[in-house]
């Protein structure tokens, strides 16, 4: 038993101590080196460095919008300092407890706190510098005054010289002092006097035990601790730290016990401090990003912004009507300019803009670049697709909204009413790599599914991207890269950047003309017919399985705006709440409201289509008996030519997949191994290259259709 005992031991002890070791001596050895060097500096010197970085006043950066009214001002520190002495007790108190109980005793840092925390660092996740810090109230003063919160070596030595130093300047309580007013509590709240007013409206001095114990709590992880998100997590903190000041003698065991049972009562009434926050955060990024924090926080930037305030207000109030979680994005078409943006209901309670971090299915709103692709094939609005039961290979089954089946519709009625298995039978007839292509073309950013469910939106996009591939459409083809910022001067005037329209045309005009008039049927027969503006809009429902997503973009030829209702944690929105129900109405409140000063004006024409009444049937031209007539817009050589056959309703040779017998679902299949698909992707493009028009003969064309085609070919060849 004993040397197996002694192998056991072998085998596991080694490892650990030795990599612990080497790291501290690493640590150690880097440490004596930066000090060596910091002290050959005369104290003076860094003296003056410390005391002339800390509290510097910066020039605050202003934020215009398109019609130079302030929306918003960059600046280091939102904050309204206040002296020790005004601070209670029980707040100081709870921030040494949790922070730095030993704040009175050492000189900037504290090596039993760094070893406890390397050591809880390797254990956890093998990392020495991942996870707990260690740091000293001092060092974290020092990171938030000079440095980056980066977890690096390099950072973790200047944070301590930098505190060593600090500590040789400044006393104990002018520390303290310094980091109660810089220190960030979330939302936008830096130092003990914001966070008291935004969390509980009340001035520091009025601050009970529990408050302030719960404020305290917040700086470690100011999102994952805020109440206001994680209300659990904040009172469990909270207890923590009542716990220790108990520990610690701060305060008695029977305040902590009656303390932790005491409820807080938050400040749910304070406005976010930001007209358009989720906007102005989605431009801080970028800028961030180019110019750095210095520059945006300090450098009296002044920032020229797309945002229209008076729409932007518009847009508030009729996402804010809905009372539901999502998000609301207009654009302006010819100029890609982002003329409002709400990314949520409560910038204050969530920071997260749904309008362009929230990626999420766009159901049937995806629906527009499988036709537009088929428009630009040459494909006609009036082609007949048997909406009827299919099963492909993988036992998949597309089935439409009401579990219904129609038989022979036209593309013009299928895309109105949202006739699912007809838009996927239209996606494998065009091509699932032609549509992918199209719709990154038009300006779906995001990655896209190679296959056939890509009909019905189950490829992930954001709110922002839906918008602007649907401005190109509205453009009539031609892509405008969505502009936020359009001018950055410096605190001189300089001008640092001035972004440039630039277009690239990629769609026909008639192609896109073709399709904005499909899109209008949405609303004046569809599924929008709530949408109604009393002007030409055009635009498209969306609703995802469950209704998880619901969605309606649409535009006029001034505005673009997507609407997007669902919930963060993906549970269904509610029974039967679609994108008809759920976001449309949210669009036309808003369209109605943003173009109620604007003269109604309608898509243009170009030269190359033809619009003529044919018969909602079968989407030929009109015989006598027939029940309906509605106006369809086509490219000119697409337009029926024939007569609808004595009012009958459908003639059999228009009929493309024509409908079979009840009992029977037709099943698509292709032999299990067969290399040549790229062949038969060629046959269907040759197919569809000699279908400009109606097909004037009856064609059930199938993937085994195909490949039985290929194989006559591949026969063909081999003889000659």
């Amino acid at each position: 038993m004993k040397p197996k005992k002694k192998n056991k031991k072998t085998e596991h002890t080694p490892f650990f101590p030795k990599l612990f070791s080497f790291s501290l001596f690493l640590l150690i050895l880097s440490f004596v080196l930066s000090f060596a060097f910091l002290i050959s500096l005369s104290s003076q010197k860094m003296g003056e460095i410390v005391q002339s970085s800390n509290f510097v006043s910066p020039v605050t950066s202003k934020v215009y919008d398109i019609n130079g009214k302030l929306i918003t001002e960059y600046f280091q520190e939102n904050r309204t300092p206040i002296s020790l002495s005004e601070i209670p007790p029980s707040l100081i108190n709870a921030i040494i407890a949790i922070e730095d109980s030993n704040f009175y005793e050492h000189h900037g840092i504290s090596f039993r706190g760094i070893l406890r925390a390397m050591f809880e660092n390797v254990k956890e996740s093998g990392r020495i510098f991942q996870g707990q810090g260690g740091s000293t109230i001092t060092q974290q003063l020092a990171v938030n005054t000079f440095l980056t919160r980066e977890e690096t070596l390099s950072r973790k030595i200047k944070d301590a010289l930098l505190a060593l130093q600090i500590e040789r300047t400044f006393t104990k309580d002018e520390i303290l002092e310094m980091y109660l007013n810089v220190i960030y509590f979330g939302h936008g709240a830096y130092g003990i006097v914001s966070a008291a007013n935004m969390y509980f409206d009340k001035p520091v001095s009025d601050l009970s035990l529990a408050e302030s114990a719960l404020i305290a709590g917040i700086p470690r992880r100011p999102y994952f601790y805020s109440p206001f998100i994680n209300l659990e997590a904040a009172l469990k903190r909270k207890n923590v730290i009542l716990k220790r000041m108990s520990d610690l003698g701060y305060i008695t065991e029977e305040e902590y016990l009656n303390t932790r049972e005491e409820e807080i009562t938050l400040n749910h009434n304070q406005d976010s401090v930001e007209i358009a926050p989720h906007f102005s955060s989605y431009i801080r990024t970028m800028l961030l990003d180019k110019y750095g924090v210095n520059m945006v926080f300090k450098g009296g930037l002044k920032i020229y912004t797309t945002l229209d305030l008076d729409m932007q207000k518009k847009a508030k109030e009729a996402f804010l009507k809905s009372g539901r979680e999502g998000a609301i994005i207009a654009i302006e078409p010819n100029t890609g300019y982002i003329k409002a943006m709400v990314g949520g209901k409560n910038y204050e309670e969530s920071e997260f803009n749904r309008a362009t971090q929230a990626y999420r299915q766009p159901g049937s709103a995806f629906k527009p670049f499988v036709y537009l692709t088929a428009i630009e094939k040459g494909i006609s609005p009036s082609l007949i697709i048997d909406d009827s039961p299919v099963v492909y290979e993988n036992g998949w089954a597309p089935t439409n909204y009401e579990d219904e089946f129609r038989g022979p519709v036209t593309l013009r009625e299928a895309f109105e009413d949202s006739i699912n298995v007809v838009g996927v039978k239209l996606l494998e007839r065009v091509g699932v790599r032609d549509v992918i292509r199209d719709a990154q073309k038009a300006g779906i950013k995001s990655t896209l599914r190679p296959d056939l469910s890509l009909a019905l939106g189950t490829s992930e996009v954001t709110a922002l991207e839906m918008a602007s591939a649907y401005a190109t459409i509205a453009n009539m083809g031609t892509y405008v890269e969505p502009t936020a910022i359009i001018k950055v001067e410096d605190y001189n005037g300089k001008i640092l950047e001035q972004n440039q329209i630039v277009r690239k045309e990629v769609f026909s005009a008639d192609v896109c003309y073709t399709m904005i008039k499909l899109m209008e049927g949405v609303l004046i027969r569809g599924t929008a017919t709530n949408a109604k503006l009393g002007r030409p809009a055009a635009g498209k429902t969306g609703t995802t399985d469950e209704f998880t997503d619901a969605w309606f973009v649409g535009f006029t030829p001034e505005i673009v705006c997507a609407v997007y209702i669902g919930n963060d944690d993906r549970k269904p929105i509610g029974n039967r709440m679609t994108g008809a129900v759920a976001a449309a109405p949210i669009w036309r409140d808003f369209m109605v409201s943003a173009l109620q000063d604007k003269p109604v004006s309608d898509f243009s024409a170009p030269d190359n289509v033809t619009e003529m009444q044919v018969c909602a049937k079968t989407g030929l031209l009109p015989g006598s008996k027939c029940a309906k007539t509605v106006p369809v817009t086509f490219i000119s050589g697409t337009e029926p030519v024939q007569i609808c056959y004595e009012g009958t309703g459908i003639l059999p040779e228009y009929v493309v997949d024509s409908r079979p017998p009840t009992q029977e679902t037709p099943v698509i299949s292709v032999e299990k191994k067969f290399p040549l698909l790229e062949d038969i992707e060629i046959l269907k493009k040759e197919d569809l290259d000699h279908q400009v028009t109606q097909p004037k003969e009856s064609k059930k064309e199938t993937l085994q259709s195909l490949v039985d085609e290929l194989k006559k070919r591949l026969e063909s060849k081999s003889n000659d």
